[in-house]
């Protein structure tokens, strides 16, 4: 007797999917240099940006370690169905902005939940020339077309996806040569890349080569015992330095735990899940993997 039956659609494309996730990840580091040329002018220095592997996960996942004040900005990019984000940091938008106007990069305000006018403009003007970018860069693939159809402060502002919905994000550190590094990414819905036709990317001499089963054994082996750091984050309160300072014994630092929280693994969500106690000690319950 069968019992795993799946249910199948006639018609849908579903094997591109895979082969959207190559593209993706192929295009990285094009899409990284074209990002290093459109920065340059911008903060009077060359910046250092890294693609990160491309990451498919579950929205919800990827809305809980997202800033609750960031720039977004949301896209139609025929032909895939759905919206595609491009999301940046707003302590670069801000830094960008005091460079280009004479700075050295000033320290990003971190009570503020607006934009000011002038970094409106930046967001504006830079990311249409990354969503041009990101269509050139995708031309040899399969020819897009990108349409704005709105900018928002915050996810939950923005009507990017259902929370249980998967979603692939693709991730860019940037660095101005300041101590810490900011992100722009691109999140694209699953379904709608898989309703994209026509990717036929030239398979790589390292791609075509068959596979040692010995080494791949012995490889797995090795992989088995390596150990990973697991945690969660409970609350992330914001305090100003003058708080922080006047901070002694006894002060109270009020918090809110969300329903669900990420469970993560090195800077990666894993799994989504709810704090309890179990055998009288503090656990973690895993209720959905990414």
């Amino acid at each position: 007797m069968m019992n795993d039956v799946k249910p199948y659609t006639f018609g849908k494309a579903a094997a591109q999917s895979p082969a959207l996730l190559n593209a993706i990840d192929r295009l990285g580091d094009r899409l990284a240099r074209q990002l290093r040329i459109l920065l340059e002018p911008l903060c009077g220095t060359r910046p250092l940006v890294t693609a990160k592997p491309v990451d498919r996960t579950m929205f919800m996942m990827w809305d809980a370690c997202v800033p609750s004040f960031t720039s977004l900005s949301l896209y139609r990019l025929h032909p895939i169905k759905g919206v595609v984000a491009l999301r940046m940091d707003a302590p670069l938008v801000s830094c960008l902005v005091d460079r280009f106007y004479g700075g050295r990069g000033n320290a990003p305000d971190t009570d503020a939940r607006e934009f000011r006018p002038t970094e409106t403009r930046l967001i504006d003007r830079l990311s249409g020339q990354i969503m041009t970018a990101l269509t050139k860069c995708w031309a040899d693939v399969v020819p897009m077309e990108a349409m704005l159809i709105g900018r928002e402060t915050g996810v939950v502002q923005a009507e990017i996806a259902e929370a249980d919905a998967d979603v692939v994000v693709q991730s860019f550190d940037v660095n101005l040569g300041e101590r810490d590094s900011w992100t722009i990414e691109f999140i694209y819905p699953l379904d709608g890349l898989s309703n994209v036709e026509g990717v036929n990317l030239p398979r790589t001499v390292e791609d075509r080569r068959p596979a040692d089963p010995r080494w791949q054994n012995d490889l797995a082996e090795c992989m088995d015992n390596v150990r990973l750091p697991a945690r969660t984050v409970l609350a992330r309160p914001d305090l100003k330095m003058t708080e922080l300072m006047a901070l002694k014994p006894g002060d109270v630092i009020n918090i809110h735990i969300a329903r669900h929280l990420p469970l993560l693994i090195g800077d990666r969500v894993f799994a989504h899940g709810t704090i309890g106690e179990q055998d009288g000690r503090a656990a973690f319950m895993v209720e959905k993997l990414a």
